[in-house]
């Protein structure tokens, strides 16, 4: 878990405060996976004590102390690189490397929000006004102090204290002429909804009730600060401007913190201990002659397995990578990915190793290859987050300067690959694409862009979750920890390229490995009894017959027979955010069960 540290700025008088002092003060823990998606820079972690807001990326590959322990929290994985254009990846710093509960040191961050309230005498600080030392009482009545419950945001991920002097005052200075005058928040009927909160300047006496700071205009005349408070200087960028609306929001809203992630499998022969090694070492490998490029290399690796000819083939792999450095789409690092999923041959490497099983006769007119993948690594990296709306298009940046790296984790697991019927995918498209194009009409009017959107899509999505609901069930993995990986491609000519779903779990300790998920695949009759048991309970849900019949459902209007009862599952699990799902896909309507890509098989169970 990191250790987040806030600094406390040191007050100049009884107004004003702008000076960082260098002292820090652990405030609580966080898991170390959790720092690259719920946890992430930019998010509100409540601790016991305090809230803060964590801290940019901008110090952690700097340790004047350990230059070594810089280097040995390096990721490397090729296909991720070319997605996200950066030379490597880094692991956040912890006290114990091999252990998904291990402490991290020293992860910053910073107080926020800075506006502390008192429950018994409603007045309200800034934290820089306290001692630290005595930071959680309230100098009036010595009441423990809470963070503001309300903050605002723009879409633009620009984040700030709610402005109470400006809104009891109605954009106005005070009355009284005092440049920062108390303010109280008081409950006038002792209730807990907003209508009760009242504001109270107790210079000039003006109030003003709270009940309209949530109405889409109520901040029409307030120009938008531009800060973002997870960097040291929280306006940084603030010479951009910003001419986003703000609005107000609470701060444990789902709307305040949307984590970016990217993740790629570690696949051939990026998966090979001795190309992993080369990359690692390569900006010092690279000043050696050719002609003793093998006796360096292993000097690093220490294998005396390995034959000469692998290191030279590993080491010119590296090599060219390195030189050429081209950024490639995510769709052209998923096909490379499907391609060695695909293969039939048994693949056995370092960090990557997959067989194909058997498909169950009844099932195999519907999937082409079933696939047990009994070790896999997947590194997952943090690339910024948004606010207000999830759209990468407005993605925030972690660090206030540009960095060669992203924070990422290394994760390893188990997973089944599903290869679906190429000829069964295209018969059952052609039949059911118009129905699609309301979904299709929704994404483009939301800007929640998906390139690789279709019907098979839809539908492999919708497999992907109805299968890991029903797995959950018997592997013995939770389905918030079982995630998907979709496979899915629709080349120029209209014609299917890629239709598969890969399910698998991971983690950064052994946990993800107790073969729950490869027990499934191996055998082929409790594969079959699965997939029986998955499309009869598709086959209806306790909102039926409204879900079944719905065309509107989820964020945006991106669902359509899908819901919590019947295919939703926790958003850990889910590449989109729960979106682009529709049940009837699976087993059809039931006016019309020819929708369903099972619909031979799910009339017959």
């Amino acid at each position: 878990m990191p250790k987040p540290t806030f600094r406390k700025k040191v007050k100049e008088d009884d107004r004003s405060i702008a000076k960082f002092s260098n002292e820090k003060i652990s405030v609580g823990d966080i898991r170390k996976t959790q720092m690259i998606t719920t946890f992430g820079v930019g998010s509100i972690v409540d601790f016991k004590d305090d809230t803060v807001i964590i801290a940019s990326t901008d110090d952690w590959d700097y340790n004047p102390n350990d230059i070594e322990e810089v280097e040995n929290r390096k990721i490397f994985n090729e296909n991720l690189s070319v997605i996200t254009g950066v030379e490597y990846f880094l692991m956040p710093r912890t006290t114990q490397s091999t252990n998904s509960f291990s402490k991290a040191k020293n992860i910053p961050s910073y107080v926020f929000p800075e506006k502390l309230h008192c429950s018994r005498c409603g007045n309200i600080y800034d934290f820089r006004e306290l001692d630290i030392k005595d930071r959680h009482r309230c100098p009036k009545c010595r009441n423990n102090l809470t963070a503001s419950r309300f903050i605002v945001v723009c879409a633009r991920g620009h984040m700030d204290d709610f402005p109470y002097d400006w809104w009891v005052h109605n954009g106005k200075p005070c009355s009284s002429g005092v440049k920062s005058p108390r303010i109280r928040m008081v409950n006038i009927y002792n209730r807990t909804d907003i209508d009760s909160l009242r504001l109270e300047c107790t210079e000039c006496k003006a109030t003003r009730s709270m009940v309209q700071v949530f109405s889409e205009n109520a901040f029409s005349e307030f120009k938008c600060t531009c800060k973002h408070p997870h960097f040291k200087d929280s306006f940084a960028r603030a010479s951009y401007g910003c001419h986003e609306k703000i609005r107000a929001i609470l701060r444990s809203a789902s709307g305040v913190y949307f984590p970016i992630t990217k993740s790629a499998l570690l696949i051939p022969p990026w998966s090979k201990k001795v190309v992993h090694c080369i990359q690692k070492n390569y900006s010092l490998l690279k000043a050696v002659d050719e002609d003793k490029i093998v006796y360096a290399i292993r000097q690093v690796i220490h294998d005396t397995d390995i034959t000469d000819d692998d290191i030279i083939r590993s080491w010119n792999v590296v090599k060219i990578s390195m030189e050429q450095k081209r950024k490639r789409s995510e769709l052209s690092v998923y096909e490379d990915e499907y391609a060695i999923l695909s293969k039939d041959e048994n693949k056995n490497e370092d960090n990557f190793s997959s067989y194909t099983s058997y498909v169950p006769q009844k099932y195999k007119q519907y999937f082409e290859q079933i696939a047990v993948v009994d070790r896999l690594t997947v590194t997952q990296a943090f690339t910024g987050f948004t606010r207000i709306i999830r759209n990468e298009t407005n993605s925030v940046a972690i660090s206030q300067y540009p960095k060669p790296w992203l924070p990422a984790v290394e994760l390893t697991g188990e997973g089944i690959f599903i290869r679906f019927n190429k000829d069964r995918v295209t018969q059952w498209r052609n039949v059911n694409s118009s129905r699609y194009r309301r979904m299709k009409k929704a994404m483009e009017d939301s800007n929640f862009v998906l390139n690789s959107f279709s019907e098979t899509y839809v539908m492999l999505h919708t497999f992907a979750h109805l299968f890991i609901r029903e797995i959950s069930n018997i592997c013995g993995y939770s389905a918030a920890s079982i995630r998907e990986k979709i496979y899915s491609e629709i080349d120029d000519k209209n014609e299917v390229k890629m239709c598969g779903v890969l399910i698998y779990v991971s983690s950064s300790d052994s946990d993800s490995s107790l073969g729950g998920l490869i027990s499934i695949a191996d055998n082929k009759d409790v594969f079959e009894k699965i997939m029986d048991s998955m499309l009869e309970r598709a086959s209806w849900c306790s909102g039926d017959p409204l879900c079944i019949s719905s065309m509107k459902q989820g964020y945006k209007n991106l669902n359509y027979a899908a819901c919590h009862d019947c295919t939703l599952l926790p958003e850990t699990s889910c590449e989109r955010f729960n979106c682009f799902l529709d049940r009837a896909s699976i087993v059809g309507l039931p006016d019309n069960p020819d929708l369903g890509y099972f619909n031979n098989i799910y009339t017959n169970i």
